[in-house]
């Protein structure tokens, strides 16, 4: 598959999750969080109510049992209790969902909220959990916002003294003359460089300049937030000089930071795909630079203050066993917070002022703003149709079935249609009064065709006004205007004739052309238009211009419906191939409205947003990890978990037990036998046993994934490489999705550490 296709944004997993999805992700991680907090509280409730009350003083402190965290565990018990009783009478149970075919790709169902009995109780019965679990860490949290959130002035007083303090001790005679000796070569070189006349180069030096500074503020701005009342503060300030101080940080920076550099500096890459081949490259070594240091020094943190004693001066202070941890991954993330900012900041400045070819400043130097429609299929109706069924596009027989084809010919019925429920209003008010389109397909050829040409391609735009019907077998190829009169298509001709035989070209008018105004004259008025001829080629990023009119009458009046009670879509679009012998294949993604183009900078900076939700997983795993478990320990579970979460569809599929091929049982015994995956398995005992042990590895699988984070659902690089823009709602939920994950690491870090005896 080409990576020039824009169906690689979504490869079938559908959109990624915005807004509308809130409600369905909350009732998810309730779900979620509180099934793991019932088991916690169970166990917590047994121990603590087993421990002996010889046991000392302290042993008592640290497991403490109120009647508020009993009757919300009596409460989320009979919640369980309900919801077994509910699956053993099959009574509210979700619909079933059907497994996918072979060679389909697996879809992920948004999250939506339920209202069935089953997915209620189980969201109920989580959610007491999480309120007896959670009531001492709220009673401790209150104390700790107390003692670490303040807005009075002693903190700006504190952060004076102490940049008073390190100017002091940094900035010796010594250091004064090497800081101003590099800060005047590097003003040397930016002056003969603009004295030269490299503007490129200069471009260079000065926005290298702007990051180093921005970097600077944003440096002085944590020191001020570290000089903060409270305990978290100053042991996030200690984090951040231990791990500065540990040069961890500086061999990674030192031995990749070269890979920072464009690729087409390197190795030769298509001209198309020099800045789609950078950006993912880049992507690439960022995450290497900022993840693996970032997990090393929260992994072995708390560890190596165990190991140093240096934990017993801690603890012997009035600070609270939870703050060490929140101190210890606010240091942390602030570090690489900083790092991460540095980086994309040197990464956009170098791929900005990089010469790159005008191929691929046209494809992918942009960040798109898309409306995107649904995608279906028609053809002649079924009843005329040899197969007597409705046409659903050609399946070519590639590996994954992801595109669809239609024929080409010039009397050929077969249509692919995007069909759009609404139309942003401001296409109706284009510049220009156009509206570009954009799309890439597939043409698989049945024949040879002509070397460098493309398949010939017809485009028809019709609004809920002026729908088209399918065809019947007696009506042939063309779809025809529904309206059994033909009164309004031929006032459209009548009109259109009128047009040609006063001088205006509106067969080919295009934007600029005095003929463009008539063309929207007529899309405005009758809600069509018609682009012919166009060459498509394979796998090419193209586009034709439309007239705004045709938006302005898709937003005008209440869509009707369809034969099949749905509602007419505002705008609808046809695609007919016309070239005989060639097949053209697309997908939804294929083919959108454009509405608006972003600058590229700024859309690379929103991508690497993903890349610090991706950094907060792994500090907030780390450091939880690293409370219980040593730092090797610690730094191995939290690899083993994050690269895990690049295989939750694969985790997904054996879960749902939507593995046509059978689980891990079975497939284990077709390779022992060396069997075919589709080979029939009878209805033997021994068949019945692999189908049980199947049954049992999917309910660990789907008990499994939801301790494993969706790593894929965090990486922007393919929006930033391809020019399309990252839409907001998608980072805002990105990082409500982060902090919903790590809250549960959080109750477990705050019981392991309060439990575990550190004392001298």
């Amino acid at each position: 598959m080409s990576s020039a296709l824009f169906g690689i944004l979504q490869l079938d997993r559908g959109d990624p999750w915005g807004y509308g999805q809130l409600l369905g992700l909350a009732q998810a991680w309730l779900q979620d969080a509180g099934g793991f907090a019932a088991v916690g509280l169970v166990a917590y409730l047994v121990y603590a109510l087993s421990t002996p009350t010889d046991k000392s003083e302290s042993e008592r402190l640290r497991v403490p049992v109120s009647k508020w965290m009993l009757t919300m565990g009596a409460l989320a018990l009979v919640c369980y209790a309900l919801l077994a009783a509910l699956m053993i009478l099959n009574k509210g149970a979700l619909p079933p969902v059907p497994p996918p075919q072979p060679g389909e790709a697996i879809k992920i169902v948004p999250p939506v909220w339920r209202t069935q009995l089953q997915p209620m109780m189980l969201m109920i019965g989580g959610f007491f959990a999480l309120l007896g679990l959670c009531e001492p860490i709220a009673r401790d949290m209150w104390k700790i916002l107390r003692r670490n959130v303040s807005f009075n002035s002693s903190g700006v007083r504190r952060f004076g003294r102490s940049l008073d303090a390190y100017t002091k001790e940094l900035l010796n005679r010594n250091r004064i003359i090497a800081l101003g000796s590099a800060l005047a070569v590097y003003a040397v070189i930016g002056v003969v460089l603009f004295v030269v006349g490299a503007p490129r180069l200069t471009a260079i030096w000065t926005w290298l300049l702007v990051v180093g500074v921005g970097v600077f503020a944003a440096a002085l701005a944590l020191l001020m937030l570290f000089e903060a009342e409270g305990p978290i503060w100053a042991i996030a300030k200690l984090s951040f000089k231990e791990a500065v101080r540990s040069q961890l940080l500086w061999v990674f920076l030192i031995i990749l930071l070269p890979f920072l550099f464009p690729l087409q500096w390197f190795v030769q890459v298509k001209p198309a795909d020099e800045l789609r081949a950078t950006t993912g490259f880049l992507t690439g070594v960022m995450s290497v630079l900022v993840l693996f240091p970032a997990c090393l020094l929260a992994a072995f943190g708390i560890p190596n203050d165990i190991k140093n004693l240096n934990i017993f001066t801690v603890v012997s202070k009035p600070v609270e066993r939870f703050e060490i941890v929140l101190g210890r991954f606010v240091g942390y993330l602030s570090l690489m917070t900083l790092v991460l900012l540095g980086l994309t900041g040197v990464s956009v400045v170098l791929i900005t002022n990089t010469t790159m070819s005008e191929k691929a400043r046209e494809e992918t130097y942009k960040a798109r703003v898309p409306h995107r429609g649904k995608l279906e299929f028609k053809s002649m109706r079924a009843e005329d149709r040899q197969e007597k069924r409705d046409f659903d596009g050609t399946n070519v027989g590639r590996e994954f079935d992801y595109r669809r084809y239609i024929a080409g010919h010039e009397k050929s019925p077969q249509r692919a249609i995007w069909k759009f429920a609404s139309v942003p209003a401001g296409l109706e008010r284009a510049e220009g009064d156009r509206v570009p389109v954009e799309f890439t397909f597939d043409v698989f050829r049945m024949t040879k065709g002509e070397q460098d040409k493309g398949v010939m391609v017809n485009f028809t735009f019709v609004t809920h006004n002026t729908p088209l019907q399918q065809p019947s077998l007696a009506q042939g190829a063309e779809w025809p205007w529904a309206d059994p009169t033909k009164t309004k298509k031929e006032q459209y001709l009548a009109r259109a004739e009128e047009y040609r035989q006063k001088g205006f070209a509106i067969d080919n008018a295009r934007p600029g052309d005095p003929a463009w105004a008539k063309v929207n004259e007529l899309a405005e008025e009758f809600g069509f238009y018609e682009y012919k001829g166009k060459s498509v080629l394979d796998y090419t990023v193209m586009g034709i211009d439309v007239p705004a009119g045709l938006f302005r009458n898709a937003n005008t009046g209440t869509p009707g419906k369809e034969e099949k009670e749905q509602p007419l879509p505002r705008l609808s679009i046809f695609v007919k191939c016309e070239s005989e012998g060639q097949l053209l294949g697309m997908a939804e993604p294929d083919l959108y409205l454009l509405q608006n183009e972003m600058p590229y900078a700024l859309n690379f900076f929103k991508g690497m947003v993903g890349l610090w939700c991706r950094l907060c997983l792994v500090i907030g795993v780390a450091v939880a990890a690293s409370t219980y478990l040593s730092g090797i320990l610690a730094f191995l579970l939290t690899c083993g978990i994050y690269i895990t979460g690049f295989f939750t569809d694969h985790l997904n599929d054996i879960a749902s037990g939507g593995q046509n091929v059978g689980g891990p049982f079975r497939s284990m015994s077709q390779i022992v036998k060396a069997e075919q995956p589709t080979a029939p398995t009878g209805d033997t005992a021994y068949a019945r046993t692999l189908l049980f042990g199947d049954k049992i590895a999917a309910w660990i699988f789907r008990r499994v994934q939801n301790v494993i984070p969706d790593v894929d659902s965090f990486s922007w690089g393919h929006f930033v490489s391809e020019g399309f823009n990252i839409n907001t709602e998608y980072l805002v939920v990105n990082v409500l999705i982060t902090f919903g994950y790590l809250i549960p690491w959080a109750i477990l870090a705050y019981y392991l550490m309060k439990s575990r005896e550190v004392a001298a």
